[in-house]
C-alpha cells in the first residue's frame, strides 16, 4: 500500500525551498550566487530548517527505495536512478544553473551577455570544484551517489528491512551518535557529508520503512516533536544573531583536547536536532498527512522538477525586484516567493509537453 504521508512530506519540504532560498539572499549565511543583507529574521528562518529538512528527504528516499525494490529488479532500479537523478542533474547544470548564476553575475556588475557567461561557466573546471555549477542540484548528486553506495548493502540483506519491535525509542535515538561521527567524513560539498546522508538513507531503508516503527513514531509523535521544537528554539536563539558577525565559539586555531571535545559536543547537538526532527516529522506525517487529493497528487508528481527549476525564477525576480522596489524587504520576499512559484509551475507545464526536453528533466507527459 502506498504511503501517501511520505509523498506529502516530500513535496511540503520542497515547497519550503521557496521561502528558504529567497531568504538566503537576505541572510548572512549566503545565497546561491548573490547576497544583499544579513537580516536576523532571515537567519532565524534558515537555521530553523537547515539542520533537518533536506536530511529528511534522504530518509524518505531510503524508505521509498525499500518499496521500490519490491516491484523492480536491480537493473530497473539503477536505470530509474540514472533517469530520475543523474540525467536531470546534468541537464540542470547545463540548462538551468548557468541562468541562475547569470543573475548573480548581473547583480555583481557583470555587463556581458548570457551566452558569454554560459560559455565561461561551462568551460571553467573550477566551477565544479567550488560547487558553483551544482547550486541546489547538489541534492540530486548526493542522492545518486548514496543510492549506489547503499545498493550492495541492500542486495546483501535480501532487500529486507529489519523489524525492531523490541527496540525502544531511546535505542532508536542512539543512532544520533553514528550520525554525529559520520558527519565529519567525505564532505565533498561544503557542510554536506556523504556519510551522514548515506546513514540517513540506510536508516530509512532498513529501519523506518518498517510498519511497526512507523506506528511507534506516530504514537510518540508529540513526545518527539516538543523536544524538537525546544532544541530548534535553543539552536536558533544561540546562533542566529552571530551569523555573519565574525563571532565564533572558537577563539584560537590551536587544536587541543578541549576544543576537540567541544566540537564533538556541538556535532552531537546538531545531529540530535536533526534526528529528533526526522523522527518527529515522520510521526506527525503518518498521523496527519496520510491522505491524497488532486492537489497533493499533482505536487507529488512535480516535486523534483520544482526542485530543479525554482532557483532560476527566485534569482531572476530577486534581481529585478531589488532595484524596482528598494528598501522593501517584506514586499520583495513575498513577491519573489509567489512569482517564482507561479513561474516554476508554468515552466513545468511547458516542459512536460515537449517530449525530448521533458525526458532529460525526468518528467512524464
Amino acid at each position: 500500500m502506498r504511503k501517501y504521508f511520505m509523498d506529502n512530506l516530500r513535496w511540503l519540504i520542497i515547497l519550503v525551498l521557496f521561502p528558504y532560498h529567497t531568504l538566503l539572499i537576505y541572510s548572512g549565511i549566503g545565497s546561491y550566487y548573490f547576497n544583499v543583507a544579513n537580516n536576523i529574521f532571515a537567519n532565524a528562518f534558515i537555521l530553523t530548517f537547515a539542520p533537518w529538512f533536506m536530511q529528511l528527504l534522504f530518509v524518505i528516499a531510503g524508505i521509498a527505495t525499500f518499496y521500490s525494490l519490491k516491484k523492480r529488479n536491480t537493473n530497473q532500479y539503477l536505470r530509474e536512478r540514472v533517469s530520475k537523478l543523474l540525467v536531470p542533474m546534468v541537464a540542470g547544470m547545463i540548462l538551468v544553473i548557468p541562468l541562475s548564476i547569470y543573475f548573480g553575475f548581473l547583480y555583481s556588475g557583470y555587463t556581458g551577455s548570457f551566452l558569454s557567461s554560459w560559455a565561461n561557466i561551462l568551460t571553467n573546471p573550477a566551477n565544479l570544484g567550488n560547487g558553483l555549477m551544482f547550486g541546489p542540484l547538489w541534492f540530486l548528486l548526493y542522492l545518486f551517489i548514496v543510492s549506489l553506495l547503499a545498493l550492495p548493502f541492500i542486495l546483501k540483506s535480501g532487500k529486507r528491512n529489519f523489524p525492531i519491535e523490541k527496540h525502544t525509542m531511546p535505542k532508536l535515538l542512539l543512532l544520533v551518535f553514528p550520525l554525529a561521527i559520520g558527519s565529519y567524513f567525505f564532505n565533498i560539498y561544503p557542510e554536506k557529508s556523504v556519510v551522514e546522508f548515506f546513514l540517513l538513507f540506510v536508516f530509512g531503508y532498513f529501519l523506518l520503512s518498517d510498519d511497526g516503527v512507523q506506528e511507534k513514531l506516530e504514537k510518540y509523535r508529540w513526545h518527539l516533536f516538543i523536544p524538537f521544537v525546544v532544541l530548534t528554539a535553543i539552536y536558533v536563539s544561540i546562533t542566529a544573531g552571530s551569523i555573519g558577525s565574525g563571532e565564533s565559539a572558537v577563539t584560537t586555531t590551536a587544536v587541543s583536547l578541549s576544543t576537540i571535545i567541544a566540537g564533538f559536543l556541538i556535532k552531537i547537538w546538531t545531529s540530535l536536532l536533526l534526528w529528533v526532527g526526522v523522527l518527529s516529522l515522520m510521526g506527525m506525517g503518518k498521523h496527519y498527512l496520510e491522505f491524497k487529493n488532486k492537489t497533493t497528487l499533482y505536487l507529488s508528481a512535480v516535486s523534483f522538477p520544482i526542485y530543479i527549476f525554482h532557483i532560476v525564477w527566485i534569482n531572476m525576480f530577486a534581481y529585478y525586484l531589488l532595484s524596482w522596489i528598494p528598501d522593501q524587504m517584506v514586499v520583495q520576499v513575498i513577491l519573489i516567493m509567489l512569482l517564482s512559484f507561479v513561474f516554476t509551475i508554468a515552466t513545468i507545464e511547458v516542459v512536460r509537453r515537449i517530449p525530448g526536453i521533458r525526458t532529460i528533466f525526468g518528467m512524464r507527459g
